[in-house]
């Protein structure tokens, strides 16, 4: 198998066989990028200097480290939050959801009736205020009920505070 140098001029590749002893002095001379070795260090900072010759280089691969592990760190954080809201209840969701916009849905009710009110005749004015005041109750009732239904406990947890509420009891009483 033939061994060959490339060479450039103007622009152009030019591929020569060269010899085998010719091939046996490159290898032995080593490769242009070859790092010496040179005494052991332990410290990481002074074997990243002494590996990559330059404070800039050093200081890019730590950036891109950072980078990494700040990226990685996001992304397990992420998949927390995408488990959290996948394992929510729908009580747990409505409640929330109630919590920002409640109040909204009430004031827009009470906003159409007062709007309202400018279009009807004195004689509806009452019939209409009744209806409203029972819708706003009924909506109000049915928001309270809705972020205050508290959700079944453990059963472990549901035994503790028994056990907890007699001992507590029984020292009472002595």
């Amino acid at each position: 198998m033939a061994t060959y140098r490339k060479s450039e001029k103007n622009g152009k590749i030019k591929l020569t066989e060269i010899t085998p002893e010719e091939a046996v002095e490159i290898i032995d001379k080593g490769a242009p990028y070859k790092v010496e070795e040179k005494e052991e260090v332990t410290d990481k900072a002074a074997k990243e200097a002494q590996l990559l010759g330059s404070t800039k280089e050093a200081i890019q691969l730590r950036m891109a480290e950072i980078k990494g592990e700040l990226l990685l760190r996001k992304a397990e954080l992420k998949g927390h939050i995408d488990t959290i809201k996948a394992t929510e209840s729908a009580k747990e969701k409505a409640g929330k959801h109630l919590a920002v916009f409640g109040a909204a849905y009430l004031c827009l009710c009470v906003l159409g009736f007062l709007i309202s009110m400018s279009l009807m005749t004195p004689e509806a004015i009452g019939i209409a205020a009744t209806l409203i005041t029972l819708v706003v109750t009924q909506l109000a009732s049915i928001l309270k009920t809705v972020v205050d239904t508290k959700e079944p406990k453990d059963p472990v947890e549901l035994m503790s505070d028994i056990v907890h509420k007699t001992l507590g009891g029984d020292e009472g009483k002595n």
